[in-house]
């Protein structure tokens, strides 16, 4: 089967991240010849490209900011050249496929979006919503979604009820030779708790919530503080400049920047934590529990589908400073954190391994050739 993903750029975030691992996966199941493109090219240094492997073929257009027509009619007539049996799109490539899907241009091709997302935030635009809505509502598109509360979005946004639920996956993650000197530098101590923040540094993560929180616990504990680490793209520089003022004094808060070796941090953190205003499935929600990194998250999107509080993490009541603070609290008065790093690493390898989520994509793609 010739599987096409494509995507609009594959800088560093989650549906960047899982596209990838997707596409490396699919490579080794046996019948497979599986092409990525990226709309937009990209630098080694802030993206995956170097991630992806020899068995994916890979290409990229050019595009610049904003729409641009002419990669749309080369990604229309890429596409025809190829003559795939499958497209599956991600995030906002769904409209780069307009030409192919309108004309049926080649005839034959089964097409694919995945909502990453809540339904109106991956498409908050109403004219493409109704683009969007006509073509799932015709079958001429088949929606995929990651968790039943992206389900129940995307019904309520579009009134559909036909979308295929599939969960993101990764693969198992294995620490890098620069481990050593990220213990060097942080190393562990009786007295802290190492916290974890992986994400782009964007309004929606919430990222400013989670470090009042982190400042009250360490004003109300006196025996025991926590050491935030915060890792990811200065995107929005509203909010990274906002981040900046509330730990420029903060001896506790450190804004690191992207780091390539994510897996090394995770491996010593004591806790994961994700602030986030809403989510879909967060892949680096499945990286901390597949190295049993006790998540504390705000209970959106999927997250809390993921997570039973006190029993593979812990759950905050809402998206407040004070819902968050306890939340925060509890995981420090929890006297079962062993265990519940150990059900963290089995929630991993249940239900989130990239293996399982590459042959239900491929178990939906025979599926939908074969009913054509």
């Amino acid at each position: 089967m010739r599987i096409v993903h494509i995507i609009p750029s594959l800088s560093r975030g989650g549906a960047e991240r899982f596209v990838v691992d997707l596409c490396n996966e699919l490579a080794n199941i046996e019948g497979s010849e599986i092409f990525l493109i990226s709309l937009k090219d990209n630098a080694a240094l802030d993206s995956f490209v170097s991630e992806i492997s020899d068995r994916v073929t890979y290409t990229s257009f050019g595009k610049k900011a904003g729409f641009d027509p002419k990669v749309l009619w080369e990604v229309a007539q890429w596409i025809y050249r190829v003559k795939p049996d499958v497209v599956n799109t991600h995030t906002s490539s769904f409209e780069y496929l307009n030409i192919n899907v309108f004309f049926n241009f080649p005839s034959g091709v089964k097409v694919f979006h995945t909502v990453h997302n809540r339904a109106a935030q991956e498409c908050p635009n109403n004219v493409l919503k109704k683009i969007r809505s006509y073509y799932y509502k015709t079958g001429s598109v088949v929606p995929i979604t990651i968790s039943r509360d992206g389900r129940a979005t995307f019904s309520e946004y579009y009134g559909l009820n036909n979308d295929h639920l599939i969960v993101n996956g990764r693969p198992e993650l294995h620490v890098t030779p620069e481990l050593p000197e990220v213990k060097r530098r942080y190393p562990a101590r009786e007295d802290e708790y190492l916290l974890l923040n992986v994400g782009r540094v964007v309004e929606a993560k919430n990222q400013a919530m989670l470090v009042r929180s982190v400042q009250a616990f360490n004003r109300q504990v006196s025996d025991k503080k926590c050491r935030l680490l915060i890792i990811g793209d200065l995107r929005e520089q509203h909010v990274a400049s906002q981040l900046r003022e509330l730990v420029k004094a903060d001896p506790f808060i450190d804004l690191i920047g992207a780091k390539e070796n994510v897996v090394d941090y995770l491996s010593i953190a004591d806790a994961f934590c994700l602030s986030s205003l809403y989510e879909g499935m967060p892949i680096s929600l499945i990286e901390a529990l597949s190295l049993g990194c006790i998540p504390i998250c705000t209970p959106v999107g999927g997250i809390k589908e993921m997570l039973t509080d006190s029993v593979n993490g812990f759950l905050s009541s809402n998206t407040s400073e004070e819902a968050y603070l306890d939340a925060i609290l509890n995981f420090h008065l929890s006297d079962n954190k062993e265990d519940i790093k150990e059900n963290c690493v089995q929630t991993f390898a249940k239900n989130y391994h990239i293996r399982s989520t590459a042959e239900n994509y491929y178990g939906l793609y025979s599926q939908k050739m074969m009913s054509k």
